[in-house]
């Protein structure tokens, strides 16, 4: 019980919340209630499930040594011993061919995706995340994927709108994890982002606060959008926008927070609000 009780915690389930950004293509294209779209959609959510736990799983034997100086990452299970790399590989590929398969369910190109995916990953793993700049574009770029994947499955066209503004929200993320990194872990060794400094970080991070709402409100009045819905009410929602992103960046700025964007959405009143304000708001404009 013990080992499966490590092997979940090296799944990392409480990240899944992360693949939301594949039901985005669905949300917006007012297909919530087309039960063939639904169905490709949430299939395709539970392969990036798969394949992003078989990733954490993977990166974890890479990084077990410099995890062990770092001061949460230390408890991670590979870190303190619960598990064996051997077995850590094992699963890892294991979660790789469930992701495939599922993946397979839906769409072709959702299986291309995945396996595109996991390739990046891979090569993250395997050292580009030590090259400043390129670490954050290939995670941000993870979450572009999510949104392909998840328009594929459940055959919603794609703006360029919304795969700008899903890479632009995703780099600004990672960036702020940078910025925790930094801030936090006083040990060199330990760091993720050594090669990065605070000031270069915060200014970057403040252009791409107003790229991302930029891109958010260009979304939400593009001709393919309007055309869809016949109307730009979808601009409503563009106060919850901002409202989260100036929180976000005060938090990162201010209190050094960002380490894990999940935890800190769910945990801070302020963006936990402007989430649920930005989903209530849209779910009234497309749904009513």
């Amino acid at each position: 019980m013990a080992a499966l009780a490590a092997l979940l915690e090296l799944a990392r389930p409480a990240q899944w919340i992360k693949n939301g950004f594949v039901l985005l293509p669905l949300f917006f294209a007012h297909a919530l209630f087309d039960q063939a779209a639904l169905s490709g959609a949430l299939l395709a959510t539970l392969a990036f499930c798969l394949a992003a736990s078989a990733v954490y799983a993977y990166n974890d034997t890479r990084d077990a040594a410099r995890d062990r100086l770092h001061p949460d990452k230390q408890q991670r299970p590979l870190a303190r011993g619960a598990i064996t790399p051997r077995a850590a590989l094992a699963f890892s590929a294991l979660l790789c061919v469930a992701a495939l398969a599922v993946a397979a369910l839906t769409h072709a190109g959702v299986v291309a995706v995945i396996a595109i995916y996991l390739l990046l990953q891979l090569a993250y793993s395997q050292g580009l995340k030590r090259i400043a700049w390129l670490d954050v574009g290939i995670v941000a770029s993870g979450f572009a994927l999510r949104i392909v994947a998840g328009g594929l499955a459940a055959n919603v066209p794609l703006t360029p709108w919304i795969l700008a503004m899903g890479f632009l929200l995703a780099l600004m993320l990672a960036l702020g994890k940078r910025h925790g990194d930094l801030i936090h872990v006083t040990d060199p060794a330990a760091r993720t982002a050594a090669r990065y400094d605070v000031s270069t970080i915060e200014w970057v991070l403040a252009g791409l606060a107003g790229a991302v709402l930029v891109a958010y409100v260009f979304y939400t009045i593009s001709p393919d959008v309007v055309a869809r819905h016949g109307h730009r009410a979808l601009a409503w929602s563009t106060p919850w926008v901002a409202l989260g992103v100036l929180r976000y960046l005060f938090l990162v700025f201010k209190r050094g927070a960002g380490g894990d964007p999940s935890r800190l959405a769910l945990r801070d009143p302020f963006l936990l609000g402007a989430t649920l304000g930005w989903l209530l708001t849209l779910t009234w404009v497309l749904y009513r």
